[in-house]
């Protein structure tokens, strides 16, 4: 059995537009750079991501596919677990939260190998589920060999549930532009930033309800970037709400540069997030931001008034006063937040990821006796 990850499988449904998917196709080139065989394994080759795989990748797709339903994660593990018996991998890689549900299939199906998921969101959910939610937690983990935590928060959070299991730090890299465009104000109007999917853990009306607030004290643009099943109803609201060229549904853009060149200010309404990228991607563009408490990994960054605000509460009045302090301040340069973020360069995040891989599959290789 082999002592350290030569062969790395990462299992997940699809090449939807994700954060974690999209991650783990960039860390995966450095890996195959380091000499490793990456293969992907996958419930349907759907989405806008299968562009972006390097050749050398192997990517297997279930036969037949398995697209993504309500049910489909339930399903996708016992189907892909055929296919982990037959690859035989060093290391199986869940990259998010999203696929939990594989975790007792694959268990069952993968050998010797190591099997790590990277926990990209809070995984306790607030109020009466989180006592079922903590049982089931505790009873995924048995089969588990790690727990990847993309800030010191999440890592706290896994420790308090399962105080037992082997779970580490480690940052999702960054993949940043080495100039980026200078700011372009637009002067007569604050011109505010938004990214994400359509989707409900975006909060995408409180969003649109803040820049109605804002737009109450001065006038402000709301420039929003991404797709998702609830984007037409989210247009529906803001025209409803009378924001006419106050709001503007920009989709799924192929580089957010222009557009934080553009902006005073990012905007982050979600509930909860792991590490939302764009943060980073802003920063490193001296484009401050202003989010509500959804995320310890903003926390673990932004630690200087300059890089902006994280507005303990989710009114939208409270927030849009927020993004007024922070967009009329002296604009940061990208030379001071930069610092912030240093920790978050591809190579390094995506060496210290391989690096816990060798880890867990040696561990695991002398925990069977090799």
């Amino acid at each position: 059995m082999a002592e350290r990850a030569n062969h790395i499988l990462i299992c997940f449904h699809d090449f939807n537009r994700g954060g974690t998917e999209r991650i783990a196709l960039g860390m995966a080139r450095r890996w195959l750079d380091q000499g490793r065989q990456v293969t992907i394994l996958c419930g349907a080759r759907t989405g806008g991501l299968e562009d972006t795989v390097d050749p050398r990748i192997e990517v297997v797709e279930l036969d037949p596919p398995l697209p993504r339903s309500l049910t489909s994660r339930l399903r996708l593990g016992p189907a892909m677990a055929p296919y982990v018996e037959r690859l035989r991998p060093d290391v199986i890689f869940l990259p998010g939260n999203f696929h939990f549900p594989l975790i007792p299939a694959l268990a069952k199906a993968r050998g010797r190998a190591a099997l790590v998921v990277k926990i990209s969101n809070p995984v306790l959910p607030e109020g009466a589920a989180a006592r079922p939610m903590r049982w089931l937690l505790r009873h995924f983990v048995r089969d588990l060999d790690g727990f990847a935590a993309m800030n010191t928060g999440l890592e706290a959070e896994i420790r308090a549930i399962a105080p037992w299991v082997n779970v580490s730090t480690l940052y999702d890299p960054v993949f940043l532009a080495e100039n980026p465009a200078p700011h372009r104000p637009a002067g007569d109007r604050l011109e505010i930033l938004w990214a994400g999917r359509f989707e409900p853990q975006k909060d995408v009306p409180l969003a649109l309800n803040t820049i109605a607030a804002l737009n109450r004290i001065t006038p402000a643009r709301l420039t929003m970037l991404g797709e998702g099943y609830l984007r037409p109803r989210m247009e529906k609201m803001a025209s409803g709400m009378g924001l006419g060229d106050a709001v503007r549904f920009m989709g799924h853009v192929p580089a957010i540069d222009p557009f934080l060149a553009d902006a005073d200010a990012l905007f982050v309404s979600s509930t909860f997030e792991g590490g939302p990228a764009v943060a980073v991607e802003a920063l490193a563009h001296g484009v401050p931001v202003v989010s509500t408490d959804c995320s310890h990994f903003l926390r673990d960054i932004m630690t200087i008034p300059e890089a902006g605000m994280i507005v303990p509460s989710r009114k939208a009045e409270l927030l849009a006063h927020g993004l007024l302090a922070v967009a009329q301040a002296p604009r940061p340069t990208p030379a001071l937040l930069r610092p912030l973020i240093a920790h978050l360069a591809a190579d390094p995040c995506a060496d210290a990821y391989l690096a816990w891989f060798d880890h867990v599959v040696h561990d695991r290789a002398a925990s069977m006796g090799n």
